[in-house]
């Protein structure tokens, strides 16, 4: 293995300035064409099969039917293709090299165009054996869901873990494992392949087979190497992280004293972070590409080959990528600017004023037990502008507050809501698994909730379907009529469904699709709003709402940092078991001055919690 990497640092050390530039240049033009290509291709294909849009329960649906199958594996493949190409490119510099020749960066990108068609062709097959591989462990795993954890809520088994629930966890742990070695053995059987495209012009049918055979004999040194590249990749990208919060503090102790040398410092801090993830991604491409080389030449019988005939064309003149004194100091002055010109736009783009609602999620459910009567008293206590509830129809045809599809995770109760009736809830205790203090709470209905907050607090109506709904739309719009409330409600819903059913009953309501995530033409997206998961609400999908006409609320926050950095980056509401911390949020940002706010909006981007307390 020392030997392995002692030629893979020779490998890299001979020809790093033209894998660098090679690598850029390649990734400029993937920016500039193929990546478009690869998003056009992907929504052309959602088009195709009647889905303008997919929304995360529809996005897995999808790739449960064949058309979701092509669409995985038409983009995986290009997907796949596009970083083929670049490693192709790579190793050709490399392999040049080893011949006494040299590419060009250019030179390098023709190399890897001219067997484009057997670079598409391999990267198909290895998409069907990775699909092939990963599919009877995908069975598996659904059987045992549905064998082990189909009998009730899901969220009961999240919540008491019962052994029934450790033992499907850890059959999927198993699973996990199996199919990671499994990947793995491929990865090391298959590594082979494409210098063999690449170096000995053989089919990509051959390649497969020759490389699951000289792989044969060395696969722990191949394995081996795979993992101490992963490693070493690690290790650069935490190394690179320590170093960028070290830059940003160096940066920002005397910035809020002047406005001019904020907008600088900032410009320099996000073009550092730029530049530094730049190179994280350039080390990781340069080394794999020379460790792929090596191991060929050493382990895969590369070193027979004669790789001068591979490379017989002449060499191209690089002249005009070589680094010089002047070139550098244009470099330092296009940074310098670009910084400013960074900056100034950050500046620009910073709130002044909060424009966010706060929203209750299932009440104020820190601090009293969710979808129950004291803890909507408790949203209104602390200050919140909406509750937010779950809502879904009894046997008896009545519209209750209540997420789960059982009782067992509230009440220990296996009773499914669609089977319930009013008088069996009325001896379901759902607050004492809280305190003992709550034994009294039972399950609300919308009459009644809405009757308590009717002019103190808003109402945000989830509507639940677990396939057992009767008129769950016509009868939450009756209820809200009856109370006169019709301008302190809104409504939302995972299933799509539900929200074109009930905006087509009250077209004056805002009605809104809860997901976590969306892909494909937001604009035909028929919903006023989008309830996202925080985890994916970035500042990028939060503007392509706002440009679609749709404010973004996400969900869920309880954590003051989280808050500040949803509320910068212009979400319209934040649901929060903890209603109070958002006040508190909303309060400190308020006393904040601009430079204070500009600093708070783009330390997140840093990797370093802003300066937000939680009280």
């Amino acid at each position: 293995m020392s030997q392995l990497s002692s030629e893979v640092v020779r490998s890299l050390a001979a020809s790093w300035r033209t894998l660098v530039a090679t690598d850029l240049l390649y990734k400029l033009l993937a920016f500039i064409l193929l990546t478009p290509l690869l998003g056009s291709l992907f929504r052309l294909m959602l088009a195709f099969f009647g889905n303008d849009v997919l929304s995360d329960t529809d996005i897995v649906l999808f790739f449960l039917g064949p058309a979701g199958w092509l669409c995985l594996l038409v983009v995986g493949t290009l997907w796949l293709a596009i970083v083929v190409i670049e490693q192709s490119s790579l190793l050709g510099v490399i392999a040049a090299k080893e011949a006494g020749t040299k590419l060009t960066p250019i030179g390098a990108l023709q190399f890897a165009a001219s067997h484009g068609v057997s670079i598409l062709r391999l990267t198909l097959r290895l998409i069907i054996i990775i699909v092939l591989a990963i599919v009877p462990f995908l069975a598996i795993a659904g059987a045992v869901y549905f064998s082990l954890l189909g009998e009730y809520d899901i969220n009961y088994y999240l919540k008491e873990n019962p052994p029934v629930f450790r033992i499907a966890v850890g059959i999927g742990i198993v699973l996990a494992v199996g199919l990671a070695g499994l990947l793995l053995w491929l990865v090391a059987s298959f590594l082979f392949a494409l210098p063999l495209v690449l170096f000995e012009n053989v089919s990509p049918v051959e390649a497969l087979k020759q490389s699951r055979i000289r792989a044969h004999g060395f696969r722990k040194p191949l394995l081996a190497a795979l993992v101490l590249w992963s490693v070493a990749v690690l290790a650069v990208s935490t190394f690179a992280s320590t170093l960028l919060g070290w830059i940003w503090h160096y940066l920002v102790p005397d910035s809020t004293s002047s406005l001019q040398w904020l907008v600088v410092s900032i410009g320099v801090g996000l073009l550092c972070l730029s530049l530094i993830n730049l190179a994280c991604n350039l080390f990781g491409t340069t080394t794999f590409a020379a460790m792929l080389f090596t191991c060929y030449q050493k382990l895969g019988a590369g070193d027979q080959r004669n790789l001068a005939e591979v490379f017989s064309h002449p060499p191209g003149d690089d002249s005009a990528l070589r680094i010089t004194r002047l070139r550098l100091a244009s470099a330092a002055i296009v940074g310098v600017l670009i910084a400013i010109f960074i900056g100034i736009g950050s500046l620009e783009s910073v709130r002044l004023e909060d424009d966010v609602q706060i929203m209750a999620h299932r009440g104020a459910s820190s601090v009293a037990p969710e979808n129950t009567m004291a803890a909507f008293r408790q949203a209104i206590e602390e200050g919140a502008d909406w509750i937010e509830l779950d809502v879904q129809e009894t046997a008896d045809g009545e519209v209750i507050v209540y997420h789960d599809s059982d009782f067992m995770r509230l009440a220990k109760n296996p009773l499914k809501v669609w089977d319930a009736t009013m008088e069996d809830l009325a001896d379901i205790d759902i607050g004492s698994w809280y305190g003992p203090e709550f034994s009294d709470q039972r399950v609300p209905t919308l009459a009644e909730v809405l009757e308590e907050c009717k002019g103190k607090i808003k109402v945000n109506i989830e509507l639940k379907y677990y396939g057992h709904d009767q008129k769950l739309e016509q009868r939450v719009a009756d209820i809200v009529d009856q109370q006169d409330m019709a301008s302190q409600v809104m409504a939302m819903s995972l299933k799509r469904e539900g929200v074109a059913k009930m905006k087509a009953i009250r077209p004056d309501w805002k009605v809104g699709l809860l997901m976590s995530v969306a892909t494909g033409n937001m604009k035909k997206l028929e919903a006023d709003f989008l309830a996202v998961n925080a985890s994916f609400a970035d500042a990028v999908m939060i503007q392509s709402a706002e440009d679609n006409g749709k404010d973004v609320y996400v969900w869920t926050v309880d954590d003051a940092p989280t808050m500040s950095t949803m509320i910068s980056r212009g979400v319209k509401g934040l649901l929060t078991n903890k209603p109070a911390l958002a006040r508190s949020v909303l309060k400190q940002r308020a006393e904040m001055s601009a430079p204070q706010r500009l600093l708070l909006e783009f330390t997140s981007l840093l990797g370093i919690p802003p300066s937000i307390k939680e009280q």
